[in-house]
């Protein structure tokens, strides 16, 4: 069908943000843009945002579409959050996980029960234990220059 004998929809919002909220931040920087970019953006991000679940709530897209909508969704955010680190000249986060040790649920099926301790981390020696403590003092979260430190980067 001609894009000019579609019927238009219409969203209309008024966001008023109370000055110093991070949404207010934004707004200040949307309104800064012509309004065709400024819309165009919103557009976007919106599309990225809502689309799966706009076509899971309207009940008319298999579960098929609606996968694919959330993979295109979520690798145009991750572009997004790409571009944004690349013209912000910001490094990419580097997370070190930490899993803590998990004991397997104990099972009976007329059998007497034993209670597993497969996941359970074996004791180590004094240096043996140090060396697998994570090198940042924020569980769970390293700079790039500690990994690089840990692996050996350039």
């Amino acid at each position: 069908m001609n894009q000019s004998k579609k019927k238009r929809k219409s969203l209309s919002l008024r966001l008023q943000p109370y000055e110093g909220d991070v949404l207010a931040e934004v707004v200040d920087y949307l309104n800064s843009l012509p309004k065709d970019e400024a819309q165009r953006k919103v557009a976007d991000i919106l599309v990225a945002a809502f689309l799966p679940v706009a076509r899971y709530s309207s009940g008319n897209f298999t579960p098929e579409q609606i996968r694919f909508a959330c993979w295109e969704a979520q690798d145009s955010l991750n572009k997004h959050g790409s571009y944004m680190r690349l013209a912000l000249s910001v490094e990419q986060p580097q997370f070190v996980l930490s899993q803590p040790a998990l004991t397997a649920p104990v099972v009976a099926v007329n059998a007497p029960s034993y209670k597993s301790n497969v996941l359970e981390s074996p004791e180590l020696p004094g240096e043996a234990a140090d060396s697998i403590r994570p090198a940042s003092i924020v569980q769970g979260q390293a700079s790039s220059q500690e990994l690089d430190a840990i692996f050996g980067g350039d």
